[in-house]
């Protein structure tokens, strides 16, 4: 279990707000998972757009995050889902995105939209169970040159 206990592991998932507290958390699960964001964007979507950015917990611990906005007046944008290695495969980012999703209806949002690399074949598989569909492909769109899909849902 990548050096995870095995009673933490098994504890349940809380889904929480994401507060300032948990930024160095966010940042470590960034680093692990190769993401490589400015630590000022976790700043900023903590600041300025709580009511759409969630953590997920197990047993007091950050086991991963999703930061989303209002992306224009009825549309949420899921900008970064990330959960750590060793917490993959529990539902986790399923969990992380549900609450997302019902933030941006509760916002007025008619849809949403993200970004996935097209070598992540594990998210656009969670993306796809969730009803987002792809509506295209923006070639060279990350910093080593990965294309992305962009994907789009109506809620």
């Amino acid at each position: 279990m990548d050096g995870i206990d095995s009673a933490l592991f098994n504890s349940p998932v809380l889904v929480r707000r994401f507060l300032p507290c948990d930024l160095e958390a966010a940042l470590e699960i960034d680093r692990e998972v190769f993401g490589g964001y400015d630590p000022a964007i976790f700043q900023a979507f903590c600041e300025y757009h709580g009511g759409s950015s969630f953590v997920a917990e197990v047993g007091g611990t950050v086991a991963g995050f999703v930061l989303g906005f209002k992306h224009t007046p009825f549309e949420g944008r899921v900008f970064w889902l990330a959960v750590k290695p060793a917490f993959q495969s529990r539902s986790i980012g399923m969990r992380l995105m549900l609450e997302v999703l019902n933030a941006f209806r509760q916002m007025g949002a008619l849809s949403a939209t993200l970004e996935v690399r097209v070598s992540n074949k594990k998210a656009q598989s969670l993306y796809s169970m969730l009803g987002f569909r792809m509506l295209g492909i923006i070639p060279a769109y990350y910093s080593d040159g990965e294309a992305a899909i962009i994907m789009k849902m109506r809620l």
